[in-house]
């Protein structure tokens, strides 16, 4: 379906946890290169599992096919979630934050594994862009990265506390937001010079500025130690109306110079239309606001892949709406939250 990715397993794992919604997934990651469960996804499935009660069934690395069933939730879950490899903690973190916050879960983990790994949101896109969304859902929370992790040693470390803090109320992010053009940029690099962070950070704000677009901060993070040696930046604009985010990864043999120009770059595209929400957000939101009963409504810059497969994965289990339209340069974004109570 869709994508065909991990990213039906992280939705169906969410919500079946939280609608109390016995699912069966079949033919998991077929096409890929390593079909099946890997390692971050089943620590996504083991530990949804563990807050929910779940019966499991095919729950190994390279299973293609598992049946979860759901009990009930926890009252509370303090526990180290340890993927033994270089797999996303932020992608585990996007599977049972949703899981606390409307199973009312206080949730206390600490998480082993990749802070900044390639097809994943980084940390920092997680704290910067997503974590407001949560707080305006009602969540109480916070997280500290205390060692980051990098492909392949991994080795990063994730505090996360998470608890519902209030009833969560329908959100609306349709509203025109300004067209200003201006950015932060947050660039990090551990076990490597300290000039890697700065030359990413003047590549980025000078393709930011040929688009039109002022920079109005930049923070360089170099201290600190990790397993694996290795950088990232994220340029981002976010208000009360405005969620956009662009992240780029270092690697072996790439300049930090093109790592700061692809980043501005992929901003700049997100940006260009003045959406609510980047695109990748925006597939986020639909697993978070399947949710929240009543109607939800933001724009966006793009329809991804993601978002369709989320959309339908989210329809099938909680019965909620979603709909989306081209609405001049943006896309708009509905959806009816689902009217049946959480497990």
């Amino acid at each position: 379906m869709g994508e065909g990715g991990g990213q039906i397993i992280r939705t169906a794992v969410t919500l079946a946890s939280i609608f109390n919604k016995p699912i069966r997934i079949t033919n998991i990651r077929a096409k890929r290169k390593q079909p099946g469960l890997r390692p971050q996804h089943l620590q996504s499935v083991l530990t949804s599992a563990k807050l929910c009660g779940a019966k499991l069934d095919g729950a190994t690395v390279g299973s293609t096919q598992i049946e979860y069933k759901p009990s009930k939730l926890l009252k509370s879950f303090k526990e180290p979630i340890d993927t033994g490899t270089a797999g996303s903690v932020s992608l585990i973190a996007q599977t049972i934050i949703p899981i606390s916050l409307f199973g009312g879960i206080n949730l206390d983990a600490i998480m082993v594994g990749g802070t900044e790994v390639p097809n994943s949101p980084t940390v920092d896109y997680l704290d910067r862009i997503v974590l407001p969304i949560y707080k305006r859902l009602g969540a109480k929370i916070e997280f500290k990265v205390t060692q980051r992790g990098y492909y392949p040693k991994g080795g990063g470390i994730l505090k996360l506390n998470c608890s519902r803090q209030s009833e969560s109320k329908p959100l609306s992010l349709d509203k025109v937001v300004s067209n200003r053009s201006a950015a932060s940029i947050f660039s990090c690099s551990r076990s490597l010079p300290k000039h890697v962070s700065l030359r990413q950070v003047e590549s980025a704000k000078a393709m930011l500025a040929r688009g039109g677009v002022e920079t109005i901060g930049t923070n360089l993070d170099n201290e600190g130690r990790s397993l694996s040696p290795g950088s990232s930046i994220l340029i981002y604009d976010v208000s009360d109306s405005r969620f956009v985010g662009a992240s780029g990864l270092g690697e072996r043999g790439k300049p930090s110079e093109r790592v700061g120009e692809e980043a501005a770059k992929d901003f700049l595209k997100e940006i260009a239309v003045s959406p609510n929400v980047d695109s990748h957000l925006a597939d986020m939101l639909v697993t978070l606001l399947a949710c929240v009963k009543g109607n939800n409504s933001f724009t966006t810059s793009f329809i991804t892949d993601h978002f369709t497969t989320n959309m339908e994965v989210a329809k099938k289990i909680s019965g909620c709406d979603v709909e989306y339209h081209k609405e001049g340069s943006f896309y708009k974004v509905n959806i009816g939250g689902s009217s049946e109570k959480p497990n």
